[in-house]
């Protein structure tokens, strides 16, 4: 008998509840349009419900983090929107863990539908709110729903997102609950938050995973992948998109199926009731999203792995507060695109939304040499579970030419300091911001009581942003 189940996929979301700019490549080049928020998701995903009797709509992480009103209320303004969603679970992510143990377990308890991840372990079991799986059973289906979350959050974010939790990668674990649970089961699913190249490695390394929905990564994967019988596919993010696999099973296997990656762009309709719920969340913050702290003309945008404009604009705002050879910032991947003309204090914690304390720094150039590579290292690896960075580490002051698949700690080619060839043995003033920058370094760096959006306001007042295009980090 054949049965038939349709997954529903979301990650990545990132705070962007509402209608956003979104960045597409085209022939022509970049494109952008307007696509997303979650008043268009829950509509979709209730009309599908409605029509299909077996759908599992599940979250793949990074749920309370990435806009004003999420910081400011350490994910608590989001609630009320996911209520509505029609969520069947969700695994955290690593900027799910930002505001502590204690605040996830408050969250995770005002939600309708459960955490999951088998690969993080509770140091106090007591009331633990993460289970490792669940067996939904739909009509006539039994499905297996396992997650993993993100397994570097102690190695990778500041110290106080791992406080309580232990993280492994999860191979043993999962492998032990598929063979407890597959007698039990139509179909085993594995909702992930630790990147897709890893992700597609789990595959190979396990057997019995029917379908992985990857997250982390933001990738936009258009066609299944398939690894060792397993189909591995992941939706963007920023709640620009929604991925719906369609599933016949017959036998225990996937006998066919079919994908869509689909734009949520403003053709689709909104659900009524989640689209007051985003205004009511909204509404504290006209304020922000009224303030024009100035211009820019060019495009913010993070979809280029090397240098980006919405990070140049980050480090070019801190090397003109203060006096120092180079800035850094943190490779992230989130914040949704910012066209060119006036730039809101609301998009300036779109941008930047941890607010880091900046630092100064003085470090050896052979140390910077390292921290280079280490970071080439975490972003090409060829192996999956040593890519642990984002992107390559942002940066004003400093040109770097790269091979990305040369053998770790050989990768750089040519390092200049402000057009001069780097000195090992010179000391260096780095700026940058918070603890996730130089992680381990802290006792090093001299925090200067200033934080991020403090400095990229003072900057934005005093002239428009232009991004030069000339490239200052280059693979070869």
């Amino acid at each position: 008998m054949v049965k038939e189940l349709t997954l529903i996929q979301q990650n990545d979301t990132h705070g962007s509840i509402e209608l956003h700019h979104e960045a597409f490549w085209k022939d022509a080049g970049m494109e952008v349009q307007k696509v997303g928020g979650f008043a268009r998701i829950g509509k979709y995903v209730k009309d599908v419900k409605k029509q299909k009797e077996n759908v599992l709509f599940l979250d793949g992480g990074d749920l309370f983090h990435g806009t004003l009103p999420l910081v400011a209320s350490k994910g608590e303004a989001i609630l009320p929107a996911l209520k509505l969603m029609e969520l069947d679970g969700f695994v955290p992510g690593n900027w799910d863990y930002a505001y502590g143990k204690e605040q996830l377990q408050n969250l995770a308890g005002e939600l309708p539908f459960p955490a999951i991840a088998c690969n993080v372990n509770e140091t106090d079991k007591i009331d633990s709110f993460i289970t490792p799986y669940l067996i939904k059973e739909l009509q006539g289906v039994k499905a297996g729903i396992i997650g993993l979350t993100y397994p570097f959050t102690d190695e990778t974010m500041p110290d106080s997102f791992s406080e309580g939790f232990e993280f492994s990668k999860g191979i043993k674990e999962v492998q032990e609950i598929i063979e407890s649970i597959k007698d039990q089961t139509d179909i085993m699913i594995l909702i992930s938050h630790m990147g897709l190249p890893l992700d597609v490695e789990l595959a190979s390394k396990t057997n019995g995973i029917d379908v992985i929905l990857s997250g982390h990564t933001h990738d936009r994967i258009a066609s299944p992948i398939t690894r060792n019988n397993t189909l591995i596919v992941q939706s963007g993010a920023s709640s620009s998109f929604l991925g719906q696999l369609d599933l016949k099973i017959a036998d225990g296997k996937i006998e066919s199926y079919g994908y869509n990656l689909i734009p949520l762009d403003e053709t689709y309709e909104e659900d009524s009731q989640i689209a007051e719920a985003v205004r009511s969340i909204l509404a504290p913050y006209e304020k922000q999203r009224e303030e024009t702290v100035g211009e820019t003309k060019t495009l913010l945008h993070r979809m280029t792995l090397n240098e980006a404009p919405m990070d140049k604009l980050i480090t070019d705002a801190y090397l003109h507060a203060f006096e120092a050879d180079i800035a850094f910032s943190h490779g992230w991947r989130y914040g949704t695109p910012i066209p060119e003309g006036k730039v809101s204090l609301y998009d300036v914690h779109t941008i930047i939304p941890t607010n880091p304390e900046l630092f100064l720094m003085e470090v050896e150039g052979q140390y910077l040499i390292k921290a280079l590579e280490k970071n080439l290292e975490q972003v090409f690896s060829a192996d999956p579970f040593g890519q642990k960075g984002g992107y390559i580490l942002r940066s004003s002051g400093l040109f770097m030419t790269f091979k990305p698949y040369n053998p770790k700690g050989n990768r750089i080619q040519e390092l200049l300091v402000n057009g001069d060839p780097i000195n090992p043995h010179k000391r260096y003033k780095v700026v940058g911001g918070g603890e996730q920058l130089f992680k381990g370094m802290n006792n090093k760096k001299e925090y200067q009581g200033i934080h991020a959006i403090d400095v990229i306001k003072s900057f934005l007042a005093e002239k428009a942003f232009t991004y030069e295009e000339d490239r200052k980090i280059i693979n070869v």
